[in-house]
């Protein structure tokens, strides 16, 4: 049988975080549907901290007809892919790694030409990126792939953290994963504990992988062998095996310059001394208690914070700011304040105290912060700002690009600013900015029962200062100046480690002096290095097995360079704001990692096929969620996987709501020619309203209205959305199942269109089926367009639309309407219980609305006509009564011109009143 070689190969690749992803995340998801995997070998070769991993893998299709299958890796973020080959029928197609935009220009022409086109992967674990290849396998046929990645492993809270994720979704006759890990010095610390989600317990657990055969070929390597058979796997599920494969280690560390690898030209310098005390801290707590952060998000940042403040100790100070529209300090009138057992004790009762209300005052909070943490400078304590928000600057100045112009000019001393972005409503991308400009780095916190614990874990990362102020310096006759890494850093944590790269005067060279300068508790420290820390030519251990080492050893410390190189130049484009610079920047992390064949933001990764076009998807995550519908046989199912809100068919409402595993769905009993207020955001002028149609044929039941006669009876039709408006940042659109409108301009709904109006854009799939808008300010709208047949037209059935949000962090607050009223709202399940055979659950309403509703929801599904599939939901009777604020009726739009009604604009105006009036 001819073999269809139809490749879709799609890597989504997220802005890097340096700071994001504890130790080594790979995480592997496997095969959705249809042919088996065979074999699943995953290897890592860990040599001085520099992880190569490889993933072998064989799929067969059994089957006497072609089948399609998708295999997801998923990776940290700090991972950079550097090799991708395909086998098929014994011909191998290798990957190639090119510059963005040249990728995108090969795989539009692909589209173009019809062939597969990727599409976006979802719900993806923590701090990880995802690459993502659907086959079509033909009858009676196996394909292989391998896949290869680095990352250099940073040390966290005392560690090396290598996490492999493995979710087959399937028992694998052929299962092994392989961890080789050499090191410099003697390994002290192994362990590898039971597989476990990405949720935390605790960071003190000594439990042990019972699976998992360590062995220790000498003091300094190991070998971890994870290899549990099909019974081993059924007894977890049968589905397999499922959860993160995780390798601790820690070399012997000793109060010294560290160790310094050269290699045919490179050096790689790895400080992290032990024995210094820790330093005297001043630090001061900025907290986000606007509205937002009401219910668990309020308990668990002060749980941690109670913590937190518990590990303070004498000869330190501090202070906690706490933010909505104001600015708030604990202790008025001084900077920081001495710790004793009554400031702890005072501390602890004030942040028990904190209430969530109001707006995010971003710029007041860390500037007001910024003040008081200088006008201390004369103290000898090592300075450091936390700042925790979840949300977007909603009042004061809300630019961020003035806001951090503003703590940059005030910030003259560079004290160290931290960011936590806790939950899906923080800017991270900003709080990045924010951080690397003020010598810090930002961390995500992410919504879930473990916050509190993510929350302790960093401040554990980033409070204990052994060494401040630390500078490296190398003979300038021994390195070339201009390719030397960051040799100067605000401060060395317990339980980190400083990494400093570069290349050399003479490739022979095999001695380099170094010092390193700083400041302890002790006063200036001064460590040296010459002669006997250094490492050239060193011999690989040799395991006892028939494998061969998947690094080559003689491009280690080049590899380590590159990647180290590139990294530190992405975040030096972030923090500059001069566009001409930040060009020049991109252009030198471009070409570092084309010629040294890394995936990075600014790469990506094409697979070529004989007589075919190329096929890949470039990686717009940001620009092209657009393409993310091109995914085949279900339109829109990419993008519709990971929607929070939507409503479609007659009408359906199916909403994810916060709090709430299952979604919650209720339908909307409208009347044709009924227009309602899907969305209406008060504070970024986003509105979106819907009429009400109905089907021309038979009604489909007839009700006898109660206490009514015989000749009052009701007739019910099913009714759809007809009409779609949305309006917003000057741009009025308007579907219909016939056309659509922008600004007046029509357009056909089968053209592929990419247009802009002021800085909106709006995307056409060329299919006739889905349209997307894209509004700058992180909000991305999907309608679909549901078309009858002839057979249906003739019955009375009529077209309709279908709405969706597919990105909801840009709504504020404030946004209301029967969608939009959800987007901040949180629903918690009480309790539940059987009646006539059916599940019906307590649910408990707060968030964004005046009181808390108690209302009773039964179990079941709604079809989803995106992705056509069943979606479980909890379902509301009555029109969402109790779920939404106030009855249908609010939600009508009575003039038929307008997207939202008079009294939302008066409310509005009010509202854009009161911010304009606090800045």
């Amino acid at each position: 049988m001819e073999l269809r070689q139809l490749v879709t190969l799609c890597f989504v690749y997220m802005a890097l975080v340096p700071d994001a992803c504890a130790g080594i995340n790979n995480l592997i998801d496997g095969f959705q549907r249809g042919p088996s995997i065979t074999s699943l070998h995953i290897r890592s070769d860990i040599r001085f901290r520099f992880a190569t991993t490889t993933v072998y893998s064989s799929i067969a299709n059994a089957d006497i007809a072609d089948h399609e299958t998708t295999f997801d890796v998923t990776l940290p973020d700090a991972a950079y892919i550097t090799n991708f080959t395909l086998e098929i029928g014994g011909v191998v197609y290798p990957g190639v790694i090119k510059e963005r935009e040249a990728a995108k220009s090969q795989y539009d022409k692909a589209k173009k030409k019809g062939q597969s086109a990727g599409h976006i992967a979802t719900n993806k674990p923590r701090d990880t990126n995802r690459f993502k290849v659907s086959l079509n396998i033909a009858a009676q046929t196996k394909i292989k792939f391998t896949l290869t990645y680095n990352e250099l492993l940073q040390r966290r809270r005392g560690s090396y953290d290598h996490t492999i994720y493995i979710r087959p979704r399937q028992i694998v006759n052929d299962f092994r994963v392989e961890v080789y890990i050499q090191e410099s010095r003697q390994i002290t610390y192994l362990r590898v504990p039971p597989l476990r989600d990405d949720v935390l317990i605790n960071y003190n657990s000594i439990e042990q992988n019972r699976l998992a055969q360590v062995s220790r070929p000498s003091s300094t390597s190991a070998h971890i062998v994870y290899e549990p058979s099909t019974e081993e796997q059924s007894l977890v599920s049968q589905q397999g095996l499922s959860g993160l494969f995780v390798v601790e280690y820690d070399v012997d560390r000793r109060l010294d310059a560290g160790d310094v690898l050269v290699v045919n030209g490179y050096f790689v310098h790895f400080f992290a001394p032990h024995g210094l005390d820790r330093m005297r801290r001043r630090i001061l707590f900025i907290l986000d208690t606007s509205g937002s952060m009401v219910g668990t998000k309020m308990k668990q940042m002060q749980t941690a914070m109670i913590e937190i403040l518990d590990d303070l100790h004498e000869g330190d100070k501090f202070n906690i700011i706490e933010f909505d529209g104001n600015v708030q300090k604990w202790q008025d009138g001084i900077s920081a304040v001495p710790v004793t057992q009554e400031s702890i004790e005072s501390a602890k009762q004030y942040v028990k105290g904190l209430v969530a209300d109001g707006w995010t005052n971003i710029d007041g909070a860390v500037m007001q912060g910024i003040k008081d943490i200088l006008a201390d400078s004369m103290d000898e304590s090592v300075p450091i700002v936390i700042f925790l928000t979840d949300g977007e600057p909603t009042t004061g100045e809300m630019n961020v690009n003035k806001i951090l112009a503003n703590i940059k000019t005030r910030n003259t001393e560079g004290v160290p600013v931290f960011s936590l972005s806790f939950g899906d409503g923080a800017d991270f991308d900003f709080l990045k900015r924010l951080s690397l400009q003020n010598n810090g780095f930002a961390r995500k916190i992410y919504e879930a029962s473990d916050a509190d614990i993510q929350l302790t874990g960093f401040y554990d990362e980033v409070s204990s200062v052994l060494v401040s102020n630390v500078t490296f310096r190398y003979l300038d006759d021994t390195v070339i100046k201009n390719t030397v890494s960051n040799v100067i850093f605000p401060n060395y944590f317990a339980g980190s480690e400083l990494v400093v790269t570069g290349q050399l005067m003479d490739t022979a060279m095999t001695d380099i002096p170094v010092s390193i300068f700083g400041e302890s508790s002790n006063g200036l420290l001064e460590l040296r290095s010459s002669g006997n820390t250094i490492l050239n030519d060193m011999e690989l251990t040799s395991f006892d097995d028939d494998s061969q080492p998947t690094v080559n050893f003689t491009d280690i410390a080049e590899k380590i360079w590159a990647y180290v190189n590139i990294k530190q130049l992405l975040d030096e484009r972030l923090r500059e704001t001069n566009q001409t610079i930040r060009d020049e920047i991109k252009e030198r992390a471009t070409q570092l990692a084309l010629k040294y064949n890394f995936v990075t933001p600014l790469t990506s990764m094409v697979v070529t096929k004989p007589e075919q076009e190329t096929m890949v998807d470039p990686n717009e995550v940001e620009k092209a969620n657009q393409s993310a519908w091109q995914s085949g046989a279900n339109p829109g199912q990419a993008l519709i996987g990971k929607s929070p809100s939507f409503v479609d068919s007659d009408p359906h409402f199916i909403v994810h709501v916060k709090g709430l595993d299952t979604s919650v769905c209720f339908d909307i009993m409208g009347q044709p020619g009924d227009r309602l207020n899907l969305v209406s955001d008060d504070v970024s002028g986003i509105s979106v309203t819907a009429a009400i149609i109905s089907n021309k044929d038979t009604p489909r039941s007839r009700r006898k209205r109660k206490g009514g006669s015989a000749d009052q009876i009701k007739e019910t039709t099913k009714t759809y959305l007809g009409e779609i408006r949305i309006e917003g940042l000057k741009t009025k659109l308007s579907f219909t199942p016939t056309n659509w409108t922008m600004d007046g301009q029509r357009y056909a709904w089968k053209s592929s269109e990419a247009l802009k109006s002021h800085r909106t854009k709006v995307v056409t799939d060329g299919t006739g089926q889905q349209i997307a808008i894209i509004f700058p300010n992180k909000v991305l709208l999907l309608v679909i367009r549901h078309m009858r047949t002839k057979s249906q037209l003739r019955m009375g059935k009529v077209p309709f639309l279908g709405f969706y949000i597919v990105e909801e962090k840009g709504f504020s607050w404030h946004t209301h309407g029967i969608l939009g009223q959800l987007l901040h709202r949180r629903i918690s399940l009480r309790k539940t219980k059987k009646v006539d055979g059916k599940t019906r659950g307590k649910l408990l309403v707060k968030g964004n609305t005046k009181k808390t509703r108690k209302l009773t929801a039964t179990l079941g599904t709604r079809l989803n006509l995106a992705t056509n599939r069943d979606t479980p939901c909890w379902m509301v009777q009555r029109n969402g009564k109790k779920l939404l604020d106030g009855s249908y009726r609010d939600y009508l739009v009575r003039d038929k011109n307008s997207t939202v009604t008079s009294k939302r604009k008066g409310r509005r105006k009010r509202i854009m009143k009161r911010i304009s009036g606090s800045q």
